[in-house]
């Protein structure tokens, strides 16, 4: 292990819980190569010395890090550092997250963090092709794969179309299933646009990773039939544990 001891440490202004102050100084000394891939960690009982909290906090941070892939443990030889791997490979389609992480044989979940009706900006106005005055919905979800978070969205989509997704249940219930047994509403067309980012301390404390971790912000406007606009939303998904492909496909040659 090339990392110096003393880059163990805790943030002296954070606010956050011990465990998880340990967890991100881990995730951002990978992040930042300090830690490679193979390299072992100091025990525990040393961990707990250099942070100075008990082993019970040590080891609580060093178990969240072994169910996100990024350390493993390994029977009579110690903690090391593993193989990046991503948790969910996603190709734009029309279909939502939830029935492409089954598909992909994983278990898919959600926390709704928070919901409100809201004036729309006049850009998301334009997107959803409302006017100004018109009320929004507003759905901030962090979405889970086997229960180790992936993507924190935000979802836009008009009140006056679809106003019992106030109550509707979406922790439990897939968006697109909702709009389509309530509404009889189907998704037929999405645009995709993805760049790369950084996340706010806000994303970067519900993802559990640093905010120097990279990330992929990821826009959606979803269409319905005749091309009228259903949702906009944006979010931001783990750069670490998540990649995104593209299909092209051409009935002419390509020319040079």
């Amino acid at each position: 292990m090339s990392v110096p001891l003393h880059y163990f440490r805790l943030t002296a202004d954070s606010t956050l819980p011990l465990y998880q102050q340990i967890q991100e100084n881990i995730t951002q000394l990978i992040d930042d190569n300090l830690l490679r891939t193979g390299d072992m960690l100091p025990p525990e009982r040393q961990l707990s010395e250099l942070y100075g909290v008990n082993r019970m906090t040590v080891r609580q941070a060093i178990d969240r890090l072994v169910r996100r892939g990024l350390i493993e443990r390994r029977a009579g030889a110690g903690t090391f550092v593993s193989k990046p791997r991503p948790i969910a490979a996603f190709k734009p389609s029309v279909i939502g997250f939830s029935q492409q992480i089954r598909e992909a044989g994983m278990t898919p979940s959600s926390r709704l963090l928070h919901r409100e009706i809201i004036s729309p900006e006049p850009m998301l106005a334009h997107r959803l092709r409302l006017h100004p005055e018109d009320a929004v919905i507003v759905l901030k979800r962090l979405r889970l794969v086997n229960d180790e978070p992936l993507m924190l969205e935000t979802s836009y989509l008009s009140y006056g179309m679809f106003p019992r997704l106030m109550e509707a249940d979406l922790e439990n219930e897939s968006l697109y299933r909702v709009l389509q047994q309530e509404y009889g509403v189907e998704v037929t067309g999405a645009e995709h646009t993805l760049e790369p980012t950084l996340p706010t301390a806000y994303e970067a404390y519900h993802l559990g990773v640093a905010m120097t971790a990279p990330a992929m912000l990821v826009r959606v406007l979803a269409l319905g039939q005749d091309n009228v606009p259903i949702e906009s939303s944006k979010a931001i998904v783990r750069g670490d544990r998540c990649r995104y492909f593209f299909g092209v496909s051409t009935r002419v040659p390509i020319m040079e």
